[in-house]
């Protein structure tokens, strides 16, 4: 069989759910196409193993992820963007199966005619920061034409009207081996998507004896010195960084809190439990309580936030905390393994590829 996915992003053999789903179909055998939809410069297609190709589509006047699209009501947008769809010729009639990332390769929905596998990693209001309403009834008619929805979300949040083809399928994690004294006692890693800026500086201008290494985000200024903006990572980096913390904290804005309600566990917070490191993380959706035999101090308030990281640096540097990782710790992270994962998704894609 054939298949076309489309992401924002290469593929690449990371934990999220549509890098494992190329991942899964090219170890079946199957041909993929990966389609990045878009980038702002142009980049040949490459082959990236025998039966997976990536390819990629350009934004010639670069709205995509650009301030501009948000001076376009959303159905300009689209206007545009099945534009280039359209001028890019791309066969869809040649593949068996299109799955469609959420975020803007939704956009592809009414050029596509196979059938439709939609990886809902996101919900709509994290995806996009403008023009929600009119991504919200786009990603209906995903739903609609897919033939099945493989969903991140918790089942609660699913469409009553599509419930009967959704499931929960969480990506997990990709376990990172653990070395030993490679710890740097003063080097504290930022993980996560929207983040509180205002308790980050507070945090950082408290401890001006820390390295507070923000990863994930290129464009912000910093607030204080010891805020080091290492932006997106290669894998080996990120690793590495890991590897060398003492400390993890998630300072999530109260905005992206509230959006986050529909999620559970991300990867970051997996692999760091994995690694032992503590991680100072703000509450939301079910994840509410301390539960200190996995090493996660939850907050609610900056007051919270401020007393638990005092209480974090203090035992680490007694040694009250450690990098070990108790069995009970152990027993909860297997099952959420990307390998586990991977056996999941093929059993759900064997029920479904019918």
């Amino acid at each position: 069989m054939n298949f076309l996915v489309v992401s924002d992003r290469e593929y690449k053999k990371t934990s999220r759910g549509i890098d494992l789903i190329t991942t899964l179909l090219s170890e079946k055998g199957y041909y993929v196409d990966h389609l990045v939809f878009f980038r702002r410069k142009k980049f040949q297609e490459k082959q990236i193993a025998d039966n997976v190709r990536q390819l990629y589509l350009y934004d010639s006047i670069k709205l995509y992820r650009g301030k501009l699209q948000f001076f376009f009501p959303g159905f300009l947008l689209l206007i545009y963007f099945q534009y280039i769809i359209k001028k890019s010729g791309i066969n869809f009639e040649k593949y068996d199966y299109v799955v469609l990332e959420s975020g803007h390769p939704t956009y592809f929905v009414s050029a596509i005619k196979n059938k439709i596998i939609y990886r809902q990693s996101d919900p709509t209001h994290i995806c996009f920061n403008s023009n929600r309403n009119f991504y919200r009834k786009l990603e209906a008619d995903v739903i609609k034409k897919s033939l099945f929805v493989s969903s991140a979300l918790n089942e609660k949040f699913f469409h009553p009207e599509y419930i009967n083809k959704s499931f929960h399928w969480h990506s997990g994690f990709i376990p990172i081996h653990r070395l030993k004294n490679e710890v740097n006692k003063k080097l504290i890693i930022i993980l996560g998507g929207e983040l509180n800026w205002h308790l980050l500086s507070k945090m950082a201008k408290k401890y001006q004896e820390y390295q507070f290494n923000v990863i994930g985000i290129s464009r912000i200024k910093p607030l204080q010195k010891n805020i080091i903006i290492k932006g997106y990572l290669d894998y080996d980096s990120y690793q590495k960084l890991l590897l060398s913390a003492s400390i993890a904290i998630i300072p999530f804005s109260k905005n992206y809190t509230r959006q986050l309600r529909q999620v559970s566990y991300t990867a970051k917070i997996l692999v760091s439990m994995q690694l032992g490191i503590p991680i100072l993380l703000k509450a939301y959706g079910d994840i509410q309580n301390s539960k200190n035999e996995k090493k996660l101090f939850v907050y609610k308030t900056h007051k919270e936030a401020l007393l638990l990281l005092e209480n974090i640096i203090l035992k680490t540097s007694n040694g009250e905390i450690n990098r070990e990782v108790s069995q009970e710790t152990q027993d909860f992270l297997l099952p959420q393994t990307a390998e586990n994962r991977l056996k999941e998704l093929d059993e759900l894609f064997t029920k479904w590829l019918k």
